[in-house]
């Protein structure tokens, strides 16, 4: 099989471009993205409509140019072609496998703000084209997807108008960037500012960019006064994402909105959607290649600030799939990355762009190396999956078994002392450290949960005995695990009362600005802290505990408002508390 032809494709001779004649398509329309045609084009000259098809589109353009200061970066592919294999429109008319939009008539003529442009913005679309064909290759056989060239189609159709108008209020979506960069971003820093701020995102912006921005503002927004689940702004954002979906798009920012969806229903206990989102999550995590050393469906990255968005993106998700699984002990949906694979970098070096500091470690980097925020979240993750596994083993608890558990205990305390003593946190962010010290102490209760227990009881849920007593190694490890899980406690007691005297000794406006910058994920370890302190009261009646308990429950009823996730722990406490269970005894 020849892999030259005789002649030079047809795109690079309207381009008058020297074609190196490749096959099945040359360098230079693969580096394009052109469809590459070889063949004679005498029958294609331009017809009729052809010509008025280009001036319609030209028209189009001029009015786009004075209305918005990015449209000269868009692409403008035709929402049909007069004539599929004309010559005129198949050089000037992009391809629909490049990163473009699909923009139809509107009736409803809204006011964009700035970053939400009319050139990506049709509210209705009668046009058949307005469905992204996806390319099913990728699932049916990715050898063919791959040697085809085949590419995803670009983001486009219509925009609801109620996502319109909720994105074209006054300056919403500079107040939204600027309000989620504030909060969100200092904890999980997994949209790039510094792309945002140099506009990449919005050069070929489309449907999935006003998801994005859509996500920022459920994601920032306080909670809402009735139902969480009844907010109208979730429940449009769960049907544009549903939309998108029909419709085949298939992109990194649609995959962003997505995990801030996700972050929503998990910082609200909404269950089971916090479940079932972060494992779309996951699967389209999986379909964009962004698993470390899977191929690249989006295609190499252009710059090092892209490739870390994607790692950063992944690693989001490897967090809150986690996080979903903890409580539960149910299955991680996705696997812990190999020893090969990178840690995010520096927080600031990416958000600013500075390659000079863009150092990334491995995941097998000692802890004792000093790392952001972001990446000790991403090293306490890893922690808690293992500590998920173990807790889910069913087995016989071997003398093998009971070391592996030992030194994963003094693991995870090291961890957290390196942690605790790091002083990266600024005081821009104080809160900076806080949720991968709390992770790593609820990876500590799920490891040592049954195994402090005085009884024998096996790994299923609700604390079922098991017969026989407990082995001299296992008595060994109930006396470690005892002591860990009250030494963790009264760590999280010291880290709750400094913040909780932080967020007491301001005003309504700075503790609700505050509030903004704490994560959901230090809830559980409050949770099982205040859990463990009235477990030791019941059995000892020591007052101690009982006020330490009290403390903790003031600080999940401080972030409920924020944070729905805080008043259901704070409810679930009440049948931890003693005197709580001997009423409900009694009434049974």
């Amino acid at each position: 099989m020849a892999s030259r032809s005789d002649q030079a494709c047809m795109s690079c001779k309207r381009r008058k471009r020297r074609c190196d004649k490749g096959l099945p398509e040359c360098g230079l329309c693969q580096r394009a993205g052109r469809l590459c045609e070889y063949g004679s084009t005498t029958d294609l000259q331009p017809t009729s409509s052809d010509w008025n098809f280009l001036r319609a589109r030209l028209a189009e353009l001029e009015n786009r140019l004075e209305g918005s200061p990015r449209a000269s970066q868009q692409y403008l592919p035709p929402t049909s072609t007069p004539a599929s294999n004309s010559a005129l429109t198949s050089s000037i008319i992009p391809s629909e496998s490049v990163d473009a939009h699909i923009t139809g008539p509107s009736n409803v003529t809204p006011s964009f703000p700035s970053g939400i442009t009319s050139a990506y913005s049709a509210v209705e679309d009668s046009s058949p084209n307005s469905r992204a064909q996806f390319p099913a290759s990728m699932f049916l056989d990715i050898d063919y997807y791959i040697w085809s060239h085949v590419r995803l189609p670009a983001p486009r159709g219509i925009i609801p108008t109620s996502v319109l108008a909720l994105l074209s209020q006054g300056n919403a979506v500079l107040e939204v960037s600027r309000d989620y960069f504030d909060t969100i971003h200092a904890w999980l820093p997994m949209v790039s500012k510094k792309r945002m701020d140099m506009g990449f995102p919005v050069h070929n912006a489309g449907p999935d960019l006003a998801m994005l921005f859509l996500g920022m503002k459920l994601v920032t927004a306080p909670a809402p006064a009735n139902s969480v689940t009844d907010f109208g702004m979730y429940q449009t954002a769960k049907d544009f994402l549903a939309h998108l979906e029909r419709n085949g798009t298939v992109s990194l920012l649609c995959l962003q909105a997505m995990v801030l969806v996700a972050l929503y229903e998990y910082g609200h206990a909404i269950y089971p959607a916090a479940w079932m989102t972060i494992g779309s999550c996951s699967r389209y995590s999986d379909a964009l290649g962004l698993n470390p050393g899977d191929y690249p469906i989006l295609g190499q990255a252009t710059t090092w600030t892209e490739a870390e968005e994607r790692r950063r993106v992944w690693w989001s998700i490897h967090i809150l799939d986690k996080l979903v699984s903890m409580g539960s002990r149910r299955r991680c949906l996705v696997l812990d990355p190999q020893p090969e694979g990178r840690l995010p970098v520096d927080d600031e070096a990416w958000d600013c762009g500075d390659v000079r500091r863009a150092v990334g470690y491995s995941t097998h980097t000692p802890c004792q190396v000093e790392q952001s925020g972001f990446a000790r979240l991403c090293q306490a993750s890893i922690y808690l999956g293992r500590a998920i596994g173990y807790a889910r083993e069913n087995s016989t608890t071997s003398t093998s078994r009971i070391a592996e558990i030992v030194s994963l205990t003094h693991e995870l305390t090291g961890f957290a002392a390196v942690v605790d003593n790091e002083r990266t946190c600024s005081l821009k962010s104080p809160f900076a450290l806080l949720a991968p010290q709390c992770i790593t102490r609820s990876a500590l209760f799920v490891l040592l949960d049954r195994f402090a227990c005085p009884e024998k009881i096996g790994s299923e849920p609700g604390y079922i005995d098991s017969p026989g007593a407990k082995t001299q190694e296992e008595l060994e490890l109930q006396r470690q695990s005892v002591q860990a899980i009250e030494l963790a406690s009264e760590q999280l007691h010291a880290l709750g009362t400094k913040m909780l005297g932080m967020l007491q000794a301001e005003g309504d406006t700075a503790q609700a600005y505050s509030l903004g910058h704490v994560s959901p994920f230090i809830m559980d370890s409050i949770y099982v802290g205040s859990a463990t302190f009235q477990w030791l009261h019941g059995e000892n009646g020591m007052e101690v505990y009982r006020k330490t308990a009290a403390d903790f429950n003031v600080l999940l009823d401080i972030l409920s408002p924020r944070w729905r996730l805080g008043s259901v722990y704070r409810e679930m406490l009440m049948m931890h508390d003693a005197s709580a269970r001997v009423a409900a005894s009694v009434a049974e």
